[in-house]
């Protein structure tokens, strides 16, 4: 006697899930989508070609101490006073 050939996994999960609620449903669903996310291949981190930055160096140095915080905070209120008038 020759023995019915077993279900595959998908045809397992489609006859399982045919009674559950449309919230369950969802829930398979998303994490479905999950796992197909993390087969994705990663992002590789995008390379900055040497010497792209080389121009930039010390744009943003100061020759003198950085001011004090109350210097900022002077500079900022004028600011505001000038911009505002």
């Amino acid at each position: 006697m020759h023995s019915p050939d077993p279900m595959t996994a998908s045809e397992k999960l489609y006859q399982l899930i045919q009674n559950f609620s449309e919230n369950q449903i969802t829930e398979v669903l998303h994490f479905a989508e999950f796992l197909h996310q993390k087969q994705l291949p990663s992002p590789q981190p995008q390379v900055i070609p040497p010497g792209t930055l080389t121009g930039l160096r010390g744009i943003a140095k100061q020759s003198e101490p950085a001011p004090s915080d109350q210097e900022l905070q002077t500079d900022y209120t004028n600011y505001l006073t000038q911009k505002y008038q």
